[in-house]
């Protein structure tokens, strides 16, 4: 095609038609920026299309993401449940005579609160969003703030679990409570024997005082957990439903 052009002028030249070149050379020309338009629009084009399928695979792998951290604060929320329960049937059976009933069952579920449960953020596709730069290939602009602030509370909250369950379940209450009780879980043979140490223990009122107040503070521990993962449940619904609405 160019060599096809390039006679043409050659030819209009030999001719002496220079102003009929003239006008064929700037045809071309227009010919070529159009072009070059033409190959422009239709690249860009193809990006545009590229970049929509990677926002539609990024955004259904995000839904799936809070999906699965939906399950896990569930799952977590069961645990902290499971707290409360046990360190509410001390308090409640306490203040039913205004003294503790040291037995098995009272030694069980002090020893349930020596537990914790780690929360983890599911967080793949954002992590990959972030670090790649692709966050931007996001186009809902409102969507995408609230997935930053979403991911930004996740995070804090994911601390604050991690930091609790360290400083004040495990290095707190734990010492203080083993010190006190004798430790047996459900699951393990019971030895009366050491619950008659813990209730010589217990007998000593400042002993009985410390311990109500660690089953206190482990319980005010599993209500802050519970109202952090309560408020987060409700965001992450919200993403979940903001994404069902997506075309």
């Amino acid at each position: 095609m160019i060599k096809l052009f390039r006679n043409i002028r050659k030819n209009l030249l030999i001719e002496g038609k220079t102003s009929k070149y003239f006008k064929y050379a700037i045809g071309e020309i227009i010919l070529v920026v159009i072009g070059i338009l033409i190959a422009l629009s239709i690249n860009n084009w193809n990006q545009h299309r590229l970049e929509k399928a990677k926002e539609s695979t990024y955004l259904s792998n995000i839904k799936r993401d809070l999906k699965n951290q939906l399950d896990s604060i569930d799952v977590h929320l069961g645990y902290e449940k499971n707290f409360i329960h046990n360190a509410g049937r001390v308090l409640t059976s306490f203040y039913k005579t205004d003294r503790l009933a040291i037995d098995s069952l009272l030694m069980i579920n002090l020893s349930e609160l020596t537990s914790r449960k780690t929360f983890v953020s599911m967080d793949p596709t954002y992590t990959d969003l972030i670090s790649s730069g692709n966050i931007d290939l996001i186009q809902n602009n409102d969507f995408k703030n609230k997935l930053i602030i979403y991911y930004q509370d996740l995070e804090r909250i994911e601390k604050v679990i991690q930091n609790n369950n360290s400083l004040l379940t495990d290095q707190n209450y734990n010492p203080k409570i083993f010190g006190l009780i004798y430790f047996n879980k459900v699951n393990q043979p019971y030895s009366h024997r050491l619950e008659s140490i813990s209730k010589r223990i217990l007998e000593k009122e400042e002993n009985e005082l410390i311990l109500l107040n660690l089953t206190r503070f482990r319980e005010s521990i599993a209500y802050a957990h519970t109202e952090l993962l309560k408020d987060l449940k409700i965001k992450t619904q919200e993403l979940i439903s903001i994404l069902n609405n997506t075309k």
